[in-house]
């Protein structure tokens, strides 16, 4: 964690160090050049150190849980750049008050030369700290490390290697996967003879690898099971292939001499045994691509040769063909249970729970989320505790603790530590985040990178934007499977909300806690932290009397807690160097003046609190970022918000009064007055949900950074002004628009690129045609959402050229008496939603519409008093949802389904159909 900390931190003096160099450029005062370039030699000098020492850290951190010297070092630098960070951020805090007024600035300058002196010698100490450090090199040199490194490796090598005396009778939910795989294997027809099967540490890839492995191995020529360390040496990998292969065939390979061996006589005796044999290689727990890169033009082609990747990275998944990768997933609720009461009472020739005992036993499988690994693990220490409710109820209430400090299960975290030790320092710092987030909490993408970006992990390069960059690593860490994906974009491209596995939570909270990234306040906690952690996570408890400490930190957040006014200021004092509040859900209702002495703040979260408005002060928070308080009591936004020139994202929208009968809330129907020259925000990237006003439509396209707009109550004369603009934007992604109450969106003028588009009011039936043309030639729209837009046969019928589009809604939209969709109109379509429709008596589906739906659902459409005529032509549909469908039907269904004469693709449909 050391290396996350002081790469962040060489980020962030990069950026001092440029300011440094132009304020002293442009200071007239010969004392304050002094004094700057004084403190710029030092920072200087300290930059090239951390460098030097940061990739040590990167090895020296995946050995610190078995070498206490190791250990020590990490928290001496972790110490180091914390105090490194402090004058940073001083230094970038005193700067910001010479920029008040030309009187101010030069009364400030002069008392500011004082504070560089004092920072210079502040930080001259802290190099002294380093060379000390440093004198202690026979520590933690990197080559001192191997050894101790091998000692770890050995036994992750010694857990894979167990994997192959578990008895058949002790597995539980691998038969599918393991049916699969030996098809595979067994099938010579394949071109290919590479297969990846991947998943999350833990979840059962070695497993299902070694008993497929132990059942065909037989028939093969030649068979090799190779464990994959992290850091691969290319001629002990060769060495070990042709040991394992004379383990399987003692006659038919000479090893003798192998160890003097090099790599060019290792290679030929391996080409030459294998040659013209069918030969079975599993390489296990490989870590990046580059290892079947290098190893794959020493194995003979063929193909009746097979060999098996095991990954917990995507990227080294993909390199078997698509047809030949397997993803392991986590077990079912059913196949879980199973596994754990086999672990837990063996005792019993049953494996049976007691009656007394199953409300906490299923509490704890369900805390380890399938995960095979954990499950057995956390079985074995239950089978030996007393089979007490009063005991279980303790393991159940302690585990997160039990995972990371008991020496039984300790195990699983060391192994998902591996995970964690192979990240870069930013990856590391992404995924240290969530320790601040409550376990099986779902989060939206757009919030988590941002917050990443405000935090200063994510690093540029070229002309790509931070956010960009920032979905890269969301991306990777998923790839990763260190995040699970909950819902993907409605593109189905990209990743919406995400969420952390249980036990993977657990590991990176006491990480978080362990390295002073994080502390969790909770309802079990008596006090917040001292000293020098970072973040503090207020979660489940009501915060009334906060202790004046000094607690310098740089992140606030809050969840389903309460935290009076007091408190929050108390904690605003002590911390002016602070990055992010997340007040989400406090019931606050106005902000304290504190927030506004805040500089450094970049991100500044109110949603769902009872804010009802926001001060002018706001202008003061010239580094601000991102500015969101949707779900609040805000109508209004002052005009001084178009000082904040750094704001990117700006999402606003008051709490909605739900104006229609719908599980999704729909908080963009009314927006807030923006400010005055809102066009002046020029770095935008997200906006909403604002009220159109006359004067804002004419300027709009000045905002050519815009990726996501939400505009409210426009209305018809404005529309050509505003979608002019949105048709100018290059970047936009999605955008939103909802009409006045009683006006009509003209849709002539909408020509754009987004890949999402949610039209809310009623459609210009006559503007239809030529608005399905422009999307027809860019062919960029993925989801169109249409709520009470009043569409009827002629203006649906215009929309079905739409070729790209994946999903469609119609929402309280359309009023005709019949739907129909004509051969060969949406071919790309995945899901279909139809809903409060009540004119709609018939729904026609002809062959060749629709060929890749997979979703439908129809509701509240009262008329509907058939299946769709057609349905059975819709070969790819697996999900079928019908809520409150007419009784008359519901009866014909069921029925048809007990008659059962219909045809196959009839039956098939009606056995999906799911009424709620």
């Amino acid at each position: 964690m050391a290396e996350a900390v002081v790469g962040s931190l060489l980020v962030k003096i990069g950026s001092a160090l440029v300011v440094v160099h132009v304020k002293s450029t442009c200071s007239i005062l010969t004392n304050e050049v002094s004094a700057m370039h004084n403190f710029f030699d030092e920072m200087k000098d300290i930059k090239a150190e951390l460098e030097s020492i940061r990739g040590f850290l990167h090895e020296a951190e995946r050995f610190s849980e078995t070498d206490a010297n190791v250990k020590n070092f990490i928290r001496e630098i972790r110490t180091v750049a914390f105090d490194i960070e402090d004058i940073i951020d001083e230094f970038t805090y005193k700067l910001n008050e010479q920029n008040r007024g030309v009187v101010a600035k030069t009364i400030k300058r002069v008392v500011h030369v004082k504070t560089w002196y004092k920072l210079t010698r502040m930080l001259r100490k802290i190099k002294i700290q380093l060379e000390l450090i440093q004198n202690r090199k026979n520590r933690y040199q990197t080559s001192s490390l191997v050894k101790r490194g091998e000692t770890q490796e050995g036994g992750r090598w010694r857990t894979a290697e167990d994997e192959h005396f578990v008895k058949e009778a002790d597995l539980v939910g691998i038969d599918e996967n393991k049916k699969q795989l030996m098809e595979m294997l067994s099938d010579d027809k394949r071109k290919h003879n590479v297969i990846s099967v991947w998943g999350m540490g833990g979840v059962g890839k070695t497993t299902l690898v070694t008993h497929v492995y132990i059942t065909v191995k037989k028939s093969f020529d030649g068979c090799a099971w190779i464990t994959v360390s992290q850091t691969w040496d290319r001629d002990q990998l060769l060495r070990k292939i042709l040991q394992e292969l004379h383990r399987e065939d003692p006659n038919g390979i000479n090893i003798d001499g192998i160890e003097t061996k090099d790599f060019r006589s290792l290679v030929p005796t391996i080409q030459n045994y294998l040659h013209n044999r069918r030969y079975l290689l599993i390489l296990d727990d490989v870590w990046k691509p580059d290892l079947w890169h290098f190893i794959r033009d020493k194995l003979p082609e063929g193909n009746t040769a097979r060999i098996i990747l095991t990954t917990r990275n995507q990227e080294v998944a993909l390199l078997a063909p698509e047809q030949q990768i397997m993803e392991i997933i986590p077990l079912e609720e059913h196949h879980s249970w199973d596994l754990f009461c086999k672990a837990s009472f063996k005792k019993n020739n049953t494996s049976t729970c007691p009656k007394e005992l199953t409300m906490w036993a299923r509490k704890i499988v369900e805390r380890c989320g399938g995960l095979p690994l954990a499950i057995l693990a956390i079985g074995g220490v239950m089978a030996c505790k007393e089979q007490t409710e009063r005991e279980w109820k303790r393991m159940w209430e302690d585990l997160e603790h039990e995972v990371a400090h008991n020496p039984n299960i300790e195990y699983v975290n060391r192994i998902l530590q591996l995970s964690f030790a192979d990240l870069s320092c930013n990856l590391k710092n992404c995924l240290l985040y969530w320790g601040i987030y409550p376990e099986d909490h779902v989060i939206h993408r757009d919030v988590l990178i941002n917050q990443w970006i405000a935090e200063g992990f994510v690093e540029t390069s070229g002309r790509r934007t931070q956010e960009e960059v920032a979905v890269d690593y969301l991306n990777e860490l998923v790839s990763r499977c260190l995040l699970h994906v909950v819902t993907r974009e409605l593109n189905g491209d990209g990743v919406e909300l995400c969420r952390m596995h249980d036990i993977i939570h657990s590991m990176v909270v006491s990480k978080s806690m362990e390295e002073e990234f994080c502390v969790v306040h909770g309802s079990s906690t008596s006090s917040l932290p001292r000293g020098k952690v970072r973040r503090v996570s207020i979660q489940n408890c009501n915060l009334e009397n906060a202790s004046n400490n000094e607690y310098s930190l740089r992140s606030i957040f809050a969840f389903n807690s309460k935290i009076s006014l007091d408190s929050l200021c108390i904690m605003l004092r002590s911390s002016i160097f602070l990055r992010v509040l997340n007040l989400h859900g406090t019931s606050m209702e106005r902000l304290p003046e504190e927030v506004f002495n805040l500089f450094n703040l970049q991100y500044l979260l109110l949603d769902r609190t009872g804010i009802k408005e926001i001060p002018k002060s706001i202008g003061r928070l010239q580094n601000l970022q991102f500015l969101c308080a949707t779900g609040t009591k805000i109508i209004e936004l002052p005009n001084e918000l178009t000082k904040l020139r750094n704001l990117r994202t700006l999402m606003v929208s008051p709490d909605p009064i739900p104006a229609y009968d719908d599980e999704d809330v729909i908080y963009f129907l009314h927006g807030v007055m923006p400010p005055k020259q809102i066009w002046q925000l020029k770095d935008l990237r997200l906006l909403g949900a604002i009220k159109a006003t006359d004067e804002m439509a004419r300027n709009l396209e000045t905002l050519t950074k815009l990726t996501m707009l939400f505009i409210s109550e426009i209305r018809s004369k404005q529309c050509e002004d505003i979608f002019t603009a949105i048709s100018k934007f290059n970047h936009l992604g999605s955008i939103s628009v909802a009409a006045k109450d009683g006006e009509v969106l003209q849709l002539q003028a909408l020509n754009t690129l987004a890949s999402g588009i949610r039209l809310y009011g009623q459609v210009e039936r006559s503007s239809a045609p030529q608005f399905s043309r422009s999307l027809q030639h860019h062919n960029s729209i993925r989801t169109l959402d249409l709520m009470n837009s009043g569409l009827d046969e002629n203006s649906f019928s215009c929309l079905q050229g739409i070729r790209s589009l994946t999903n469609l809604y119609l929402r309280w939209a359309y009023e005709g008496n019949e739907l129909c969709f004509d051969e060969m109109s949406f071919l790309m379509l995945r899901k279909l939603e139809v809903k409060v429709a009540s004119h709609l008596e018939r729904i026609e589906i002809n062959k060749g519409a629709m060929p890749n739906l997979e979703e439908l659902y129809i509701s509240d459409c009262p008329g509907l008093k058939e299946l769709p005529r057609g349905i059975e032509y819709l070969s790819k549909l697996k999900l079928f949802k019908w809520r409150n469908p007419n009784g008359t039907l519901v009866e014909r269904i069921q029925r048809e389904r007990a008659e059962e004469q219909g045809t196959v693709d009839r039956m098939r449909i009606l056995r999906s159909i799911r009424f709620t």
